[in-house]
This record gives structure tokens, C-alpha cells and sequence, in this order.
């Protein structure tokens, strides 16, 4: 027979109080059925917010258990819980979900990140985006001064390639404060708190493994959601030194930005890296 306080649970507090001889603690109840029935009473009474850790701290089975999470009373009531028949409809409302075909997820949106090189402002999906972070101490390569290889820099303790996207997409003839990153720490301090250049670490992974790039950029706007209904194709007046590198045009906080193509960013990078 189903015990009715188990359906029940709002009669407790009336039945309790009138049950007689019932044992304050379910663990000094003198048989098994006395002690199984104490302790689904205890639960249903939820000694451990009167009694318990979350109570008064009363209970003579703290000084056994320490916490209440330790006693079996607690662990009566999950069973209990989980033991309990389900209400009325519960298996036809799951079954009605169950059979409603699958939404699609709306693709309509490209969530991207916003930044400035040069005069230009640009995107790039944050799909290939691991971090923004401040500018740091550049240490140069030999021989590779004027190319798209600016040097290595220490991100997290590790040492990453550090490039150029200014010469990339052909703007470094315009002002940019990434290029000439300090040497020292006592300039890179003075250096970030006086211009909003930020360094970009990006990440592709291919059939040969991840490839990784930092580059640094002028001005970060940050992360916009960009409906790709507003998305235009790059025009031929565009700059051509940077056009090539841009599939989309769309317009954010009254400017122009240019949808950069991630692949031939990377495909770009590692060319001319390598040669």
C-alpha cells in the first residue's frame, strides 16, 4: 500500500504532530520497520532544515555524520524523490514534445569581430577568434624587417607568430601604431595605455593541425551580430590592395565595415611567411 503521505506531502505537518511516540532522530528507532518509517517521515518532514545543518543544529546524528548530506535520511528522501509516481499527463506532454518535428537553428546570423587597421574598419568571424589582448614586447627575427613576419611575441608563455595585417592587405603606408611595437616593457606599458591598439590571436584548424597567428590592430569596436540579409558584395571602387581579402561589405554604427575572408587571410599569412 502506497504510504500516503508520500502522495500527500502538504497533510505532513497535521500527521506528524499527532503521531505518537515517533522518534526525533529516524536512526534511534528500535526495528527496521520503525527505522524505515522514520526515517520517510524525517525526509518528508525535511529534518535537516529544523534539525539538521539548515536548522538548529540539534540533531544527535551531526556528531556521527558531521553533515546531513552524509546521513541516510537525506539520501531516503532523493530516493523517495526520484521514486515518486509521476502526476497525471506527465509521460503524454513528453511524448507530444518528442513527436514535434526539430526546428532548424536560424543561420540568418554571423556574429563577428569588429576592429580598425589603418583607416579601414574590418570583421572577422569569431569562429577563428581564440583572444584579444594588449600589446606586448615584440622580439624581431633577423632579417625579416619589412615583411608580413613582425617577430614572436609571449602570449600566456608561450611564443607566437606575430604578423602583419597591415602589409597583408596593403596599409602599411597608412599610420598605425602596431607595427612599431616596443622592445622594452617600461614602452609597451606606456604604449597600451595610450592607444587603443590591441593584439589579435587567431586560429584555423586544417588536415595538418591548428595555425596559429597574432597580429596587431589599430582600434578593437568589439563583437556585433550581423544579419546576413545586410551583408553586400565587395564593389570594384573598393581599395583593391585590401578588396581581395574582403567577401562581404555591411554597415555598423554608421561605418562601412569589410567582411574579411578568413581563408585567404590564412592562406595570405602562411604564403608569405613562408617565403
Amino acid at each position: 500500500m502506497t504510504d500516503p503521505f508520500l502522495r500527500h506531502p502538504d497533510a505532513t505537518t497535521e500527521s506528524t504532530t499527532n503521531a505518537p511516540n515517533r522518534p526525533e532522530s529516524p536512526l534511534q528507532a528500535d526495528s527496521q520497520l520503525e527505522r524505515d518509517a522514520a526515517v520517510t517521515l524525517a525526509a518528508l518532514q525535511q529534518c535537516w532544515r529544523r534539525i539538521g545543518v539548515s536548522g538548529d543544529r540539534s540533531c544527535p546524528e551531526l556528531e556521527a555524520y558531521i553533515h546531513c548530506r552524509n546521513c541516510p535520511v537525506i539520501a531516503e528522501a532523493a530516493r523517495a524523490f526520484f521514486d515518486r509516481e509521476a502526476p497525471e499527463g506527465y509521460v503524454e506532454s513528453w511524448e507530444r514534445l518528442l513527436e514535434e518535428p526539430e526546428e532548424e537553428a536560424e543561420a540568418d546570423g554571423l556574429s563577428a569581430l569588429i576592429f580598425r587597421v589603418g583607416s579601414e574598419w574590418l570583421a572577422l568571424p569569431i569562429g577563428v577568434l581564440v583572444e584579444v589582448t594588449s600589446m606586448r614586447t615584440l622580439h624581431r627575427i633577423p632579417h625579416r624587417e619589412g615583411t608580413v613576419l613582425e617577430g614572436l611575441v609571449n602570449v600566456r608563455g608561450q611564443l607566437q607568430v606575430c604578423v602583419s595585417l597591415h602589409r597583408l592587405l596593403g596599409l602599411h603606408a597608412a599610420s598605425s601604431q602596431v607595427s612599431a611595437i616596443p622592445e622594452n616593457k617600461s614602452e609597451t606599458k606606456g604604449a597600451a595605455e595610450g592607444s587603443a591598439g590591441r593584439l589579435l590571436v587567431v586560429e584555423r584548424q586544417g588536415t595538418r593541425g591548428g595555425e596559429r597567428w597574432v597580429f596587431g590592430v589599430d582600434e578593437v569596436a568589439g563583437v556585433q551580430s550581423v544579419d546576413r540579409s545586410d551583408m553586400r558584395t565587395t564593389p570594384s571602387t573598393v581599395n583593391q590592395s585590401s578588396s581581395r581579402f574582403c567577401r562581404t561589405l555591411f554597415k555598423a554604427d554608421d561605418r562601412i565595415i569589410g567582411m574579411l575572408d578568413e581563408a585567404r587571410i590564412f592562406d595570405g599569412l602562411r604564403d608569405l611567411v613562408a617565403s
